[in-house]
């Protein structure tokens, strides 16, 4: 009976194993980070509207030129940057335009600032 290439096979199985698991969950916990987590030279901008016409008239909300969500629900008041269901997005700290473009053809667009680390919420009113 030959034990000891049964033993370092199923050592060397086992090993190889734990090596892979561990590896696997370092890079899981190294590279997982939260969707509010703004990065240190960027910031976040929400669009928002307490006006009741948003429902029937969907408005489109571009920043920088790149669409980053429909204007659909009424808000009562700001939502914080980490709120679900406004158009969100972040972007590096500095100017950017924004344009809102509704559906009837109506458009408006102005330039803004973000500062680093920072939530910037625009109303449509």
């Amino acid at each position: 009976m030959n034990f000891l290439p049964t033993f370092s096979n199923h050592f060397l199985t086992r090993f190889c194993l734990q090596s892979l698991c561990a590896v696997l969950l370092l890079s899981v916990t190294i590279s997982c980070k939260k969707e509010t987590e703004v990065e240190p030279d960027s910031g976040r901008v929400i669009f928002w509207s307490a006006n009741n016409a948003i429902e029937t008239i969907k408005v489109d909300c571009y920043v920088d030129g790149i669409k980053i969500g429909t204007l659909s629900k009424v808000t009562a008041s700001a939502p914080s940057c980490d709120a679900t269901g406004s158009p969100v997005t972040t972007v590096k700290a500095g100017e950017h335009e924004l344009e809102f473009r509704a559906a009837n053809g109506q458009s408006f667009s102005e330039t803004f600032t973000v500062e680093a680390g920072k939530c910037v919420d625009f109303e449509l009113m």
